[in-house]
């Protein structure tokens, strides 16, 4: 890269200015001493340098050198070399962002002259050793920046030992650990501090003697914890303060109101309680709050959010005009939403969700309200109430956002006389599960409209041709969960995403837009043949026509779509009509078929195993049909090696069970649980698919199925013969049902290896033999049923078995021991097997738990996630989960934008 030469220094090929017959000093990025002409500042940051960044480098015969900066250049995973020691005259070493790996040398902590250091968002690791050398040696030292780095190994303890004279310390995302030593605070020069994302990082901020220059302190995404200190008040300098998503509690402390050049504040994500009132008067004022006790008048960006805040918002206040920012969801504030939010003339942001506001939307009616910068309202999961009228709308002229959602009693109508209803810049409406029930035509000349969601309302009637003109961006409809009786045109001519779903919808089905992506009518009255034009359509990657009325036979252009859709098929479901005929082969053809539900219908024909060449499909429901014959003529050439659902029940289909078939589910070993996020669910960002599940024979609906969720259910079917050993290999198997067949024989011991097992009914069958107890090994097991066999001999006492009830084992007049009441002779007591799995009593401790509820099964967390989103409790839980993903991303985005400017 460089080379010496009279000045030590030579061209770089995409340098311009770099000549090589030219005086050095004149470069672009080099600095020269006037007096001897020593090259002693190169500023190469950003010009595209790549390559190794060698030992044997000429930079390092710059002996003179004092100020370096090769940032934002590419070393292809360089370390940094210990001849760096050698430029013992640097004040400014600048390596960040340059791809360099490894260990940091120890030789760093040589340049004793050094003021700034930066060698962040780097792949480096530090070894505690050598930072305490660092930290001793470099007492000049004003700025040191190690964002992204690896300091796992440093003890939190050593900062104890940074110069007096650092003013910008910088250590977000570098994998800190431990304590973190409240005395940095104190450092009397120190301006700006960053801490943030670093999880695993313990502290607490000063709460005495605090009094420091301080401009920005940042402590997000740490594990600082106790209480906002009132010294806080004390940082008179501070313009920056970010405490989110920590373990702060207790009240905010009043003395916050003393920053009063704080321009961003931030405490969201936290355990802050209280009234809210009393971050805005020193005397803990309750009424009406005086305006001169708010000084916070040059503040921009403010987030409150996901706190434990209650009480009613103040009912005047004066300043905040540069406020541009306020996130207050996800607490406990109640009462009416007061006018002065919507008089700040710099807002752009208002987030109010998910607390307790109740009341009409008044502002929203004010006569000589204009808001001209407001660009997102989200009011959604309160108590509001009223009626707000479309044409007080064209006051919010910026809003591209605006959600009114999980207001139970808040209804939107329509202006008459004509009168202007039109959003001219809104985006994305949503006005879901609220009281609306007209159809908001006035919406149609909003032309930047993409998202419309009018989910759960009391929409009825039609919606006519005449309403359905224009909308010429609309890209998502959701009118499911409404009234609506017939469509005579779908609004939208480029719609991707239609969701009619849970409507009255009668006659046949509605022609779709050429586009569209998700088309979703489910749960509706529609009647009529599935149209061949739906195969038209180019694009659909979802098609849910289930739980409809819908005759005839499922259309062979199915499979013989354009080539697009041969692509991006992912779902079909056609699940609870009046389907009849045979499945048509050339489904074979959808290549991307993840789930084919075809359920509840009256198709009569044979297993369809050809669809075992689709690579991709996870999901065969094939339950409640006229299915017959025998499945053991089974191809091996056909895989279904993705499968984790295959429901074949209530048909007719006869035989052995099919040996080969099982031997083939790959998909339903070793299935591998996502342990770094929350769950994951069959299905994309706006669709998830379904399934109903059968256990202990009732049905069971499940609104998703999560990605490890796997069940075989072959029930109500007259198959004979042997239980296939093979199954016992399905080590990730939840759910296993083969009752009410003519299955003869033992149960296999096989089955004790079925660790995820959740789920085992095999009753009535012919089934024989012993209770293997081997069958005890299974420690998840919550739902067991064996009646009606002709099982015999005792009932295993080992682990858990001691928790299932009478009705498993009723029905086997040969069977004995708790919990029947018939007893065993002597020779027949159940002997316990040696435990594979743990200690035995603390397996049956972990069963009478799970039967009191509190099991931590796949199946059994499902129940607990079902109880609650129905009922609405825990409240926490419920307001955690449903949280929008987009906001809070959008609130990011506002978040760093506002804290580089």
């Amino acid at each position: 890269m460089l080379c010496v030469q009279e000045h030590h220094i030579v061209p770089i090929a995409n340098m311009d200015s770099w000549d090589d017959g030219t005086d050095c000093c004149k470069w672009e990025g080099v600095v020269c001493d006037n007096k001897k002409g020593n090259v002693i500042g190169l500023d190469l940051s950003c010009t595209g340098l790549s390559g190794s960044l060698l030992s044997n480098s000429s930079l390092f015969s710059l002996q003179n050198l004092r100020w370096l900066n090769l940032a934002g250049n590419y070393f292809r995973n360089s370390e940094i070399a210990s001849e760096f020691g050698k430029l013992r005259s640097l004040t400014y070493l600048n390596l960040s962002d340059t791809g360099l790996t490894g260990l940091v040398p120890p030789e760093i902590s040589l340049l004793s002259e050094l003021v700034s250091l930066d060698l962040g968002l780097n792949f480096l690791l530090v070894r505690n050793h050598d930072f305490n050398m660092l930290v001793h040696n470099l007492t000049k030292l004003e700025n040191m920046i190690l964002d992204g780095m690896n300091l796992s190994l440093v003890e939190p303890y050593y900062f104890l030992n940074l110069t007096v004279s650092l003013k910008h310390l910088s250590l977000s995302h570098c994998y800190l650990q431990g304590n973190f030593p409240t005395q940095v605070f104190h450092l009397p020069y120190l301006q700006n501090i960053f801490l943030g994302s670093n999880p695993n990082l313990i502290g607490y901020l000063p709460e005495t003697n605090w009094s420091s220059p301080l401009r920005l302190l940042d402590v997000s995404e740490t594990s600082f914890s106790k209480g906002l200190p009132d010294s806080i008040g004390n940082l008179k300098h501070l313009k920056t303060l970010d405490l989110s998503h920590c373990v702060f509690m207790g009240s905010i402390p009043s003395a916050l109101g003393n920053l009063t050049k704080i321009t961003f504040l931030d405490i969201s994500g936290n355990m802050f309680q209280g009234n809210f009132m009393d971050f805005f008067s020193s005397n803990n004022f309750s009424g009406v709050f005086p305006p001169s006790a708010f000084n916070l008048t040059i503040l921009t960006f403010m987030d409150f959010s996901s706190n434990f805040l209650q009480g009613t918002l103040p009912n005047n206040i004066s300043g905040l005009s540069y406020l541009r920012q306020l996130y207050l969801s996800a607490n406990l504030l109640s009462g009416r939403v007061p006018v002065w939010l919507f008089s700040l003339p710099s807002l752009e942001d208002l987030d109010l969700h998910s607390n307790k506001l109740n009341g009409p939307i008044d502002p929203i009616q004010e006569p000589n309200l204009v808001l001209l910068n407001l660009t997102s309202l989200d009011l959604s999961f309160n108590n509001l109430s009223g009626n707000i009228k479309s044409c007080m709308l064209v006051k919010l002229r910026n809003l591209s956002w605006l959600d009114l959602s999980h207001n139970s009693l808040l209804s939107l109508t329509s202006c008459i006389n004509g009168a202007n209803s039109s959003l001219p810049m809104i985006i994305e409406f949503h006005f879901s599960s609220c009281n609306m029930q007209r159809f908001p035509s006035f919406l149609n000349a909003s032309k930047y409209l993409q998202f419309l969601d009018l989910s759960n309302n009391q929409i009825h009637g039609s919606i006519t041709k005449w309403e359905a003109e224009g909308w010429e961006n609309l890209a998502t409809l959701n009118l499911s969960m409404n009234f609506l009786t017939s469509v005579e045109q779908i609004p939208g001519k480029d719609l991707l995403v239609l969701d009619l779903r849970s409507n009255s919808l009668r006659g046949p089905l509605p022609t779709p837009p050429q586009n569209l992506s998700y088309f979703l009518i489910s749960n509706n009255e529609l009647v009529g043949e599935i149209p061949s034009k739906i195969c038209n359509l180019s694009y659909l990657y979802v098609l849910d026509l289930s739980k409809n009325k819908l005759g005839g036979t499922i259309p062979d252009c199915f499979g013989t779509f354009s080539d697009q859709l041969l692509v991006v098929l992912r779902t079909l479901n056609l699940n609870g009509n009046q389907l009849e005929g045979a499945v048509p082969q050339s489904l074979k053809n959808c290549y991307t078929l993840e789930v084919l539900d075809l359920g509840n219908n009256n198709i009569n024909d044979t297993f369809p195993y050809w669809l075992g060449t689709l690579t991709c499909l996870e999901v065969l429901v094939l339950r409640s049909n006229r299915f017959h014959g025998d499945i053991q003529n089974f191809n091996g050439t056909f895989s279904f090696s993705s499968l984790q659902v295959i429901d074949v029940s209530r048909n007719e289909f006869t035989g052995h069970l099919p040996l080969e078939l099982f031997e083939n589910f790959k998909a339903m070993r070793d299935i591998q649980e996502n342990k770094t996020g929350g769950p994951e669910y069959i299905g994309g960002d706006y669709y998830q698919d379904s399934v109903t599940v059968t256990m202990k024979g009732s049905d069971f609906n499940l609104e998703r199925i999560l990605t490890i969720f796997t069940i075989i259910d072959f029930s109500s079917n007259k198959f004979k013969g042997p239980i296939p050993k093979a199954i016992g290999e399905l080590n990730s198997l939840i759910v296993l049902n083969f009752s009410h067949n003519s299955l003869t024989g033992n149960i296999p011991p096989s089955l004790g290896k079925l660790a995820a097992l959740e789920s085992l009914d095999l009753s009535s069958n012919k089934l024989q033999g012993r209770i293997p107890m081997q069958l005890t090994n299974l420690t998840f097991l919550g739902a067991l049923n064996l009646s009606h066999n002709n099982l015999e001999g005792p009932i295993p006492l080992a682990n858990h078995f001691d928790t299932f009830s009478n009705d498993s084992f009723a029905g086997n007049s040969g069977l004995c021991g708790f919990p029947l009441s018939k007893t065993c002779g002597n020779d027949q007591e159940p002997k316990s097997p040696p435990s594979t799995v743990g200690d035995e009593s603390e397996i049956a401790l972990i069963w009478k738990i799970a039967a009191m509820g509190y099991g931590s099964g796949v199946v059994l967390g499902l129940s607990v996630g079902y109880i609650v989103f129905t009922t609405g409790r825990p409240r926490w839980l419920v307001k955690m989960m449903k949280r929008n993903p987009e906001k809070r991303m959008r609130r990011r985005i506002h978040r760093n934008g506002r804290r580089k400017n």
